[in-house]
């Protein structure tokens, strides 16, 4: 087996220390960490505990990062500038960065520009399943020229470990983005099964919407969704605007609801519909391509105000 990595954690949140626990288990003797926002402060029974129980040793100070082959950077989104800057003049030329932080693609471009300035590796990385329940094999994307190093020496330690691009920022991303779909889909489930229970038909709801996407793929239903979307847009803001009327009469707001009938009414207001013939594209890297082009903000599209 290849020799362990030597790996160092700036940050020792939840998931640090359970990626730290997970390596533990796996053989990995040298385990450290620095938490520049706790070390001396009052959460540092806290921090000690959890690496006594994740078998990591914790560093005094930054300078000790020197000795570091690997670095995971696991801290907030706007610490990860901070983190780099606090590091990066200790760093050992040719060593990894892996930043973890679900950052913005501007700021980790920022900092590893910060880290290639010490001469380090900076590989830009996105979490995007749950740390409790997975622990170090979490699904993760990486990208970044060394990305691939990061893979082939951490996949043989139980990392799920997905290349999605050369570019730092690209994992970045594709994370947020991600979010959006994730997180609006809940947002969407919360009010409109709200609503369901009020009325009295949750479970027939559930029902057929489920039954709507266990009949294909993921992807498969992205594209017919988007493909009908960019000609039947205005009758979607129609039918929405109706169903606005149940959301107010169970007494919910309807914030996701006026959404997408917005989103809807913006597209009917475009030439997307026309430009299809007012026939459905025969891909959704076909729809994609009128709707990118049409939407406000795009080169030909609408004035955004």
């Amino acid at each position: 087996m290849a020799q362990l990595p030597r790996l160092m954690f700036v940050g020792f949140g939840e998931a640090a220390s359970l990626f730290a626990k997970g390596f533990a288990q796996q053989g990995v003797e040298r385990l450290a960490a620095y938490s520049p926002s706790v070390h001396g402060g009052p959460g540092e029974a806290l921090l000690r505990d959890r690496a006594a129980q994740a078998g990591t040793t914790l560093l005094s100070g930054p300078e000790q990062f020197s000795d570091a082959e690997w670095i995971f950077a696991m801290v907030p989104p706007v610490r990860a500038r901070d983190a780099a800057a606090s590091v990066g003049p200790y760093l050992t030329p040719g060593t990894f960065y892996v930043d973890f932080s679900s950052a913005a693609p501007a700021d980790k471009r920022a900092a590893a520009e910060i880290v290639s300035a010490g001469g380090g590796r900076y590989i830009d990385a996105g979490i995007i399943g749950s740390v409790p329940t997975s622990g170090h094999r979490v699904p993760v994307i990486a990208s970044g020229a060394d990305a691939g190093v990061f893979r082939d020496t951490f996949a043989p330690l139980g990392m799920d470990i997905t290349l999605v691009g050369d570019a730092v920022g690209a994992a970045a991303g594709t994370k947020l983005v991600r979010s959006i779909l994730a997180k609006g889909l809940e947002a969407l489930y919360v009010e409109a099964l709200v609503v369901a229970e009020r009325s009295g038909v949750t479970g027939e709801v559930l029902d057929t919407f489920c039954a709507f996407l266990d009949a294909r793929s993921a992807r498969d239903t992205a594209a017919i969704l988007l493909k009908s979307h960019v000609v039947h847009a205005a009758r979607r803001a129609d039918e929405v605007s109706l169903a606005r009327d149940l959301v107010l009469e169970a007494g919910v707001e309807p914030i996701m609801t006026d959404a997408i009938i917005r989103v809807m009414r913006q597209t009917a207001a475009t030439s997307a519909a026309d430009r299809v013939g007012r026939r459905q594209p025969g891909s959704l890297e076909e729809a994609l391509a009128v709707l990118e082009t049409e939407l406000p903000g795009s080169a030909s599209g609408a004035d955004p105000s």
